[in-house]
């Protein structure tokens, strides 16, 4: 994994989501996470099929939100849960039965919002989670039930709760970024700042997350 990767904003058109996958390949990122709601499974099945072949042919990485099933359906490189849905039902089963095909192959990722005790002790009966991810750290319009950070002591304890590789995620973009490298972050996971922004500011991106503390 990459310190940024590229998260889809949800039902996006597959034509201009595959022109701005196709953008971003090209100033640099690599690492996307395909995220969708509200769309029937055979239509997620079909755009991530189609946005992985795309991706792998600049090696890249593709990961699958939410449906761990589809992952390794198509060959994706890992997926990513948050706590509801990791304790869904239907991922349950599936994990149980795949658990040790999955720890072996592809890349895990937990969503554990501000719960610092759940960062502490994600739950790893199952799957052992390859990065966990905190936030929302600003407005974002990619959730509608966002968590903020309570203040910056919350933030900054964060980062020292795990030892696994910690992703910034929510409302991340080329104007905030720096304050995050400020308080230790240095990985992110980004939509809007990476999918909606000028050439130039995706750019910034980049070198601000390739400069030092």
């Amino acid at each position: 994994m990459n310190n940024i990767y590229a998260i889809t904003p949800a039902n996006e058109n597959l034509k201009k989501l595959t022109a701005k996958v196709n953008n971003l390949l090209k100033v640099g990122i690599s690492t996307f996470q395909y995220r969708s709601k509200n769309e029937e499974l055979e239509i997620i099945r079909k755009n991530a099929t189609y946005l992985l072949e795309i991706i792998k042919s600049q090696n890249g990485k593709l990961i699958i939100n939410d449906f761990p099933e589809i992952a390794l359906e198509i060959g994706a490189d890992g997926f990513h849960l948050g706590e509801k849905d990791y304790h869904n039902q239907k991922n349950q089963k599936f994990l149980k039965k795949y658990s040790n095909i999955i720890n072996e192959n592809y890349i895990t990722g937990f969503s554990c919002k501000w719960n610092l005790n759940l960062l502490k002790n994600p739950p790893e009966e199952l799957i052992n989670w390859d990065y966990l991810a905190v936030g929302s750290f600003f407005k974002s319009s990619t959730k509608d039930d966002i968590v903020y950070p309570p203040n910056e002591e919350v933030i900054k304890e964060a980062l020292l709760c795990n030892d696994k590789p910690i992703y910034a995620i929510g409302g991340i973009n080329s104007e905030n970024i720096m304050n995050l490298k400020m308080l230790g972050y240095e990985r992110f996971a980004i939509s809007k700042g990476l999918f909606y922004e000028e050439v130039n500011n995706i750019k910034n991106i980049l070198i601000i997350n390739n400069e030092k503390n």
